[in-house]
């Protein structure tokens, strides 16, 4: 906290991601430097510490942090308020219990888990005249929300089925691709596509059956929780790592959870060795420059341009420039915009007190992505690696949902 130093930079609101909630509402209370400020003045007894603890203060100041991590790249000093925010979080949990909905999206995985056995009902059942309201009156899951739908076969069962399609002996390299929870229920068909390039460049991929990271649990200040979560995952991937292979993540966020959240939320030796062998997927295949043992079909990476929008969580780590590098590399025509956060924010966008802000930080990313296409004077194709980026996208009027970046490349795989 003490490493604001009042700076402002996240005031300003020309480039890079910080500071989303200052950029839609221009109220300094909600930029990095007004809610350290405020942190700071309980910690030194400016103001009474229990006002850390307030409901003004959780909802009104804290609970608009949406956790983007821009601060921790683009402050000059590194501070990371998305970090202090879920340790005052959990702190505060600690006093006052834990609502439902905080309860709710901190297992999500496991609520994905029950409506992939029970789909496709469970996908009618949002559909039923009333049952949106409900939602909204009951949980506070905004009903202007597209919800996720469920696919019966998940991406762990269809591996299951399919097995490797490269021999031990002949592999370039081993990796575990993470199956995190939307891609594993919800949407398989970026875990197939992120397996089929991996395979076509001869490396060997397995996809076992994985718990959450922590990261929903994190998310919700529900650090124990998400630190329990940390060790059986950790668990899990042991014998992998002994083995010197790498663990892949289509989702960044979880890629995130695991390299930087995991240093402060377990003492654990295995952690440092996790984080030095987990990439995002493209991370992974440009490092490698496996894309240069892939034939694409220039047919396909000649239909049109695309349009790049990283994830916050790639960008505070520095890699949100890969997907990009591999892409042109295939043959594609990239234009990565300097954008910042989508505003979804994983269940920020859901929840119906924070819907309205959650569309006004989006409506200024639109705002670039328009600007894109009337300088191209062509149709372009948005290309997002992030689940909460699509979904934002994908709600915008005149949008389609945005692709992943490796579906592009593997629809481009010859074949």
């Amino acid at each position: 906290m003490e490493l604001c130093n009042g700076c402002g930079t996240c005031r300003q609101t020309g480039s890079d991601v910080m500071c989303p909630t200052y950029r839609a509402t221009e109220e300094e209370i909600a930029t990095t430097r007004g809610r350290a400020n405020l942190l700071r003045a309980a910690i030194s007894g400016d103001i009474d510490p229990s006002e850390l603890y307030s409901e003004r203060f959780q909802s009104e100041v804290l609970d608009l942090c949406i956790g983007c991590k821009g601060c921790q790249s683009d402050c000059p000093t590194g501070v990371d308020l998305a970090k202090l925010k879920a340790e005052v979080k959990h702190q505060y949990h600690e006093r006052e219990g834990t609502g439902f909905r905080e309860q709710l999206f901190a297992n999500v995985d496991r609520l994905s888990a029950l409506g992939s056995t029970f789909a496709p009902l469970a996908n009618r059942a949002t559909k039923v005249p009333g049952a949106r309201t409900a939602l909204e009156k009951t949980v506070g899951i905004a009903a202007e929300r597209t919800l996720p739908t469920f696919q019966r076969e998940t991406l762990v069962d269809w591996y299951g089925e399919r097995g490797p399609q490269v021999d031990a002996e002949t592999a370039t390299a081993g990796v575990v691709l993470y199956p995190d929870t939307n891609t594993n229920y919800s949407n398989p068909a970026v875990g197939k596509a992120a397996v089929e390039v991996l395979e076509a460049a001869g490396v060997r991929v397995a996809v076992p059956e994985l718990g959450p990271t922590g990261r929903a649990a994190y998310s919700q200040g529900l650090l124990e929780a998400a630190a329990d979560q940390g060790r059986e995952l950790l668990d899990d991937l042991e014998p992998y790592l002994d083995r010197g292979w790498a663990v892949l993540f289509v989702e960044p966020s979880d890629a995130a959870m695991v390299v930087d959240e995991y240093r402060s939320l377990l003492d654990d030796e295995r952690v440092e060795t996790l984080a030095a062998n987990a990439f995002g997927v493209c991370e992974y295949i440009d490092d490698r420059r496996l894309d240069e043992e892939v034939s694409f079909d220039e047919t396909v990476t000649a239909e049109g341009p695309l349009t790049f929008h990283g994830h916050c969580h790639q960008k505070a780590r520095g890699a949100d420039h890969h997907a990009v590098g591999v892409l042109r590399r295939a043959g594609y025509a990239v234009d990565p915009v300097d954008s910042g956060c989508c505003g979804m924010a994983g269940s920020f966008g859901y929840e119906s007190d924070h819907y309205d802000l959650s569309r006004a930080i989006g409506s200024i990313l639109r705002d670039q992505l328009e600007e894109r296409r009337h300088a191209d004077r062509t149709e372009t194709t948005v290309v997002a690696p992030g689940t909460s980026c699509r979904t934002q996208i994908g709600d915008f009027e005149g949008y389609d949902r945005p692709t992943h970046p490796v579906e592009v490349l593997a629809r481009a795989l010859e074949t």
